[in-house]
């Protein structure tokens, strides 16, 4: 049984930023700022009623005070005073538009780099494929969260530029609202032919006294509301820079994740499972084999290594490739899985086939993805042809992703995939 007296939290839609902890807390320091949270209590509770109900007590004080008011805002030296304390309305909305600015270009370079990793990389398959698009993800996500930031920098800005100008204004009309009593004052002893001194000296003095303690209130809780503001900024600091630094867990893990580290899951690999037999300048391992040579360690390069069925003729050479007319040999991140390492000219791969003692100098083959192609306007020779003119000798490359079955024996038909062919360059044949 329920107890109908006792109320059941209402189901709420998760933020979008829920565990993203870095994100989560920009978010929460902005979302802070956006509703108030640092302006102190005795600046909070203006009410239009209460000028009002002044106005009506004291119709004529009223009158004159907004006169006042008017006088003080277009007597240069007046406003000056007070533009003092407000600094200057213009180039605080400046600055904040610059911050707005910041934050829309962050978005759209997210954005940006989410559609590229979609459809530039769609054909890319595998597990480094995949561990790649993951951390593209992550990379996206801190820009949104960086742009989030940017938006907060925004609010900060705006915030303590209204919260100025709104002391600045119940300042003056403090002062305004002090001068027309004085006046009022004096007409009072006037019309009484100085009979009403005592009266109006004791008035004038517990009215400049009242007002005068009203005034440093009001400027004490700005003070006090401006060091909040400060103190979201010093966090709003801090959290870009744990963002910016890969600091304190993955932007997309969550709270728990807080010991880990975030960074490319490439930048601190594992090192080689197999001995190496040659090392490239890059610090890549070479390995070499029965007509066979491997640049890389991760698992899709070695399994191709492993297990590619020979070509008769044809040396083979495994790598990752790119249609961009380089290599990027593979890796083993420090989460276990493949990942991309460096970019390497054709020129290294040319001299790791060439090192290699079981290359005799003839044919190679390029088991290495879209080497046998270069994407649209790029000035640049398909990696396979750089190697051709290299080694000055042909050499056969795919035009799409190429790889072994997952499963099979010790020998497997290389497929290209994609509807993706074997072609074959000549050295000077891209001239």
């Amino acid at each position: 049984m329920t107890n109908p007296l006792i109320a059941t939290a209402a189901p709420a839609a998760p933020s979008p930023w829920a565990g993203v902890w870095i994100a989560e807390d920009i978010e929460q320091i902005v979302s802070g700022v956006q509703h108030g949270s640092w302006i102190d209590g005795a600046l909070g509770g203006l009410s239009a009623g209460l000028d009002a109900l002044a106005f009506m007590s004291d119709p004529v004080g009223g009158l004159l005070q907004y006169g006042i008011a008017w006088l003080i805002e277009h007597v240069k030296p007046l406003s000056e005073a007070l533009d003092w304390l407000a600094g200057d309305p213009a180039q605080i909305a400046a600055h904040a538009q610059t911050w707005r600015n910041v934050a829309g270009s962050l978005r759209d370079d997210a954005e940006e780099a989410t559609r590229l990793v979609r459809w530039d990389l769609d054909e890319w398959t595998g597990a480094a494929a995949e561990a790649y698009r993951a951390h593209a993800d992550r990379r996206a996500q801190s820009l949104l969260a960086l742009g989030r930031a940017a938006d907060g920098m925004a609010l900060i800005t705006e915030g303590a530029g209204l919260l100025i100008g709104t002391v600045r204004t119940m300042v003056r009309d403090a002062i305004a609202t002090v001068v027309s009593r004085l006046i009022v004052y004096a007409g009072e002893l006037l019309a009484t032919a100085g009979l009403a001194t005592p009266l109006v000296a004791e008035q004038v003095s517990t009215l400049c006294a009242s007002w005068a303690a009203r005034i440093t209130h009001w400027l004490k809780s700005l003070i006090a509301s401006l060091r909040h503001l400060g103190e979201a900024m010093r966090r709003l600091g801090e959290a870009v820079g744990r963002l910016r630094e890969g600091r304190g867990g993955s932007p997309m893990g969550t709270r728990r994740d807080r010991r880990a580290r975030s960074r490319n899951p490439g930048a601190h690999p594992q090192p080689p499972a197999r001995t190496p037999d040659d090392v490239l300048p890059g610090g890549d391992p070479v390995y070499h084999g029965d007509n066979r040579t491997a640049v890389g360690y991760d698992s899709a390069t070695m399994l191709n290594f492993d297990t590619a069925r020979p070509e008769p003729g044809y040396h083979d050479a495994v790598v990752h490739g790119l249609p961009n007319g380089q290599f990027r040999p593979g890796l083993i991140g420090e989460n276990g899985a493949d990942v991309p390492g460096n970019y390497t000219h054709a020129n290294q791969i040319a001299e790791a086939i060439r090192a290699d003692p079981g290359y005799a100098g003839g044919p190679v083959r390029l088991v290495s993805c879209h080497t046998g192609r270069v994407e649209d306007g790029l000035d640049t020779l398909p990696a396979a042809q750089q190697v051709a003119d290299i080694l000055g000798v042909p050499v056969m490359a795919p035009t799409q992703p190429v790889g072994v079955p997952l499963r099979g024996g010790p020998e497997r038909e290389l497929t290209v995939f994609n509807g993706g062919v074997w072609k074959v360059f000549t050295p000077g044949g891209g001239a």
